[in-house]
């Protein structure tokens, strides 16, 4: 799908568009930035998935991406919503928060606005929001997830322990790589 100028438009931007033009026609154009903001989480989370997609950045940022992305995905929480009711979501905000915070800091920004479906100036915004956040992750929880991150996966070779290196994907077999996924922990 195309919008006539020969750029490609995803179907997410798409769908998007169309909805908050539906709602500019019946909610009137006061309105309109409401809807838009509430687009606001649904894109960073599309942000998010655009950016594990893409071989530009670096692996092992999506590597961990994929990991908060399942995480947020699965029904199953440390802190269930179900027991707690609305508090249950404060790890879910954490998670993302965090997931942004290591975004910002590693991508290109380029990248981040080539990728990103809202508004220019919601991401402006959304890297001062990171920026303000990143005092957070100094924490004991925080700390935890930074820890976690700059993890490295490690290996015994013969009685000692050394980082695995990472290979392109043409140079190892799926079973090497499985094999490196379970000595990281994955």
């Amino acid at each position: 799908m195309s919008d006539g100028s020969g750029e490609k438009v995803r179907f997410y931007d798409s769908l998007k568009a169309r909805i908050i033009q539906w709602l500019g026609s019946k909610l009137g154009g006061r309105l309109v930035k409401l809807a838009e903001f509430t687009f606001l989480l649904p894109d960073i989370m599309i942000l998010l998935g655009r950016l594990l997609l893409d071989k530009r950045v670096p692996r092992r940022l999506r590597i961990k991406l994929g990991m908060i992305l399942g995480y947020l995905a699965s029904p199953l929480d440390l802190v269930p919503e179900a027991l707690v009711g609305p508090l249950g979501l404060v790890e879910d905000l954490v998670l993302v928060a965090f997931a942004l915070n290591r975004v910002f800091a590693e991508v290109e920004h380029g990248i981040l606005a080539e990728h990103w479906s809202g508004r220019p100036e919601h991401l402006e915004k959304l890297g001062e929001l990171v920026d303000l956040i990143d005092g957070i992750f100094s924490g004991k929880v925080g700390g935890k997830l930074q820890d976690w991150y700059d993890q490295e996966a490690e290996i015994e070779v013969e009685g000692e322990e050394s980082p695995v290196e990472l290979v392109s994907e043409e140079e190892d077999s799926g079973e090497e790589r499985v094999e490196r996924l379970r000595a990281s922990g994955l």
